[in-house]
């Protein structure tokens, strides 16, 4: 009996398309309803609906990377390493700038530091391993 080594990686594309789709499907209609109603005090309860398929998204990394064999489960930790401590040198250092007298920015734009310094990440580990 042959094991299917593609099974978690598809289970992984699945679960994260059906996640991207439903913060898609919720995100559209969280903004709108949230920017209509500025009054209202359930939109507290609408705006982080989002939330609930990204959540779903980041168990199926995890499951993804616990299946994964060690050097790909390397190569993940020293991306994610990378982005954490990436991320922390430029959120900080802005502050510093914002002590200065620099505008304030949005939270909205730590996850896409984050996420282009995993992409960076990923892409020096896997130079380095493969």
């Amino acid at each position: 009996m042959s094991v299917d080594q593609d099974a978690p990686k598809r289970r992984y594309n699945r679960e994260m398309v059906f996640g991207l789709i439903g913060y898609a499907a919720l995100l559209v209609p969280a903004i709108f309803i949230v920017d209509a109603n500025p009054d209202a005090g359930w939109r507290y309860a609408i705006a982080p609906l989002p939330i609930i398929p990204a959540a779903f998204m980041v168990m199926a990394y995890v499951r993804y990377f616990r299946t994964a064999d060690e050097l790909q489960q390397r190569i993940g930790l020293e991306s994610l390493a990378f982005a954490f401590g990436g991320t922390f040198l430029v959120t900080f250092t802005y502050g510093f700038f914002d002590f200065a007298g620099l505008p304030r920015i949005s939270w909205w734009f730590v996850w896409p530091v984050m996420g282009t310094l995993w992409v960076v990440g990923g892409f020096l580990a896997r130079k380095r391993w493969l």
